[in-house]
């Protein structure tokens, strides 16, 4: 019997190396990914949380991207298809989203706020992979952050897409 697979997306970009241009973290490389969320921290965790932004389809991942980069595209954007075991999408752990979750022009890295306590919470507790929230972008679209610590991580599989914005987005 096959495996049943499940799709996420992401928009994301290689590290590079300043000085020597030498890749230091693949864009679909996850096993390091998680660190620019923890650089500035998000709606759902705080600054020193590592976690992996997903969307439910690359058309929201877009707009995700859209919304955090208002004045350009960022160079050397590429999608990154995420392919895991359906039963682990479906074990998502899931959320009740508290009062202001969706408020607009907030500094995510200056204290915390109730909404990253729920994600703080749930990557200390490590209980799931994935954890599902609603985007504030497309109210019928879900987000999942991806504890990249999870032993379900190495379930994950990931392909490199090339990338093209459509300049009339920015």
């Amino acid at each position: 019997m096959a495996v049943r697979t499940a799709t996420l997306w992401r928009l994301a970009q290689d590290w590079i190396d300043l000085e020597t241009g030498a890749v230091l973290c693949a864009a679909e490389d996850f096993p390091c990914a998680g660190n620019g969320a923890a650089a500035v921290g998000g709606r759902w965790t705080s600054v020193g949380k590592a976690v992996i932004h997903l969307a439910d389809s690359l058309a929201l991942a877009q707009l995700e991207k859209r919304v955090h980069t208002p004045l350009r595209p960022p160079r050397g954007m590429v999608a990154v298809e995420v392919t895991l075991p359906a039963a682990v999408l479906a074990a998502a752990g899931t959320i009740e989203p508290p009062e202001g979750w969706d408020a607009d022009n907030v500094d995510w890295s200056v204290g915390r706020a109730p909404s990253q306590r729920i994600g703080d919470d749930w990557l200390t507790r490590g209980a799931s992979l994935l954890l599902r929230v609603p985007s504030v972008v497309v109210p019928v679209g879900w987000n999942y952050l991806m504890n990249p610590a999870h032993a379900d991580a190495r379930r994950v599989a990931t392909r490199r897409v090339e990338y093209r914005p459509d300049p009339r987005l920015w």
